[in-house]
């Protein structure tokens, strides 16, 4: 065998070892950090003063309080609550509506059919347009709202304007003290392997 030969082998069998790393470990790594800087830019927005209407997802604590106490203080008229179990109703999954004598409950309009993100955009787009809204509040939590506006942009008509309204999360005021924290890359991680599936399935 030419030695030239099995030289130029090894150094093929060499760079296609250093690509499958490249690929298994600093590519994910990249694409981690940016969509972290994707998460963070997707929140740093002024807060809706009003809308038409405000839509909030079920999915993590804070988000059913933050859409309530909004149309308690009128920003909007009407809110959508999406995704919400077939058989629960508006004291289930918020008790403390209760103290809110302000609002008619009138006003909160449940979702039951949605499981997901791309769902909540579906089911919600007829609501929406039966109410009229042509500007809508999007809320959901800090680390959700990247994926959930591209998702949103996606379906809803160019008609309707979509005013993001992240409701701040442990997770990532974490981040601001803690750069390393595992807890804060899981939420990451997961966020970009479902974005990832989006951008194949849905944007």
């Amino acid at each position: 065998m030419d030695p030239l030969t099995a030289s130029s082998k090894n150094r093929l069998k060499t760079l296609g070892a250093v690509a499958v790393l490249i690929a298994l470990f600093v590519l994910p790594i990249l694409g981690l950090r940016s969509y972290s800087t994707s998460i963070h830019n997707a929140v740093r927005v002024p807060k809706v003063a009003r809308a038409e209407c405000g839509l909030v997802l079920t999915g993590a604590p804070g988000r059913i309080r933050e859409g309530i106490a909004l149309l308690s203080q009128r920003v909007f008229k009407k809110l959508i609550i999406s995704g919400v179990h077939q058989r629960t109703t508006l004291a289930d999954v918020f008790p403390e509506v209760l103290f809110y004598p302000e609002i008619d409950l009138e006003n909160v309009i449940l979702e039951r059919r949605s499981t997901s993100t791309w769902g909540n955009a579906q089911q919600s787009l007829p609501i929406i347009e039966a109410l009229q809204c042509k500007t809508v509040a999007l809320i959901t939590s800090d680390y959700h709202m990247y994926r959930t506006m591209r998702t949103f942009h996606a379906i809803f008509p160019a008609s309707i304007s979509i005013l993001p309204y992240p409701v701040s999360s442990q997770r990532l005021l974490k981040r601001r003290q803690f750069p390393f924290d595992t807890r804060y890359w899981g939420i990451v991680f997961d966020e970009w392997t479902k974005y990832l599936f989006y951008d194949i399935a849905v944007f």
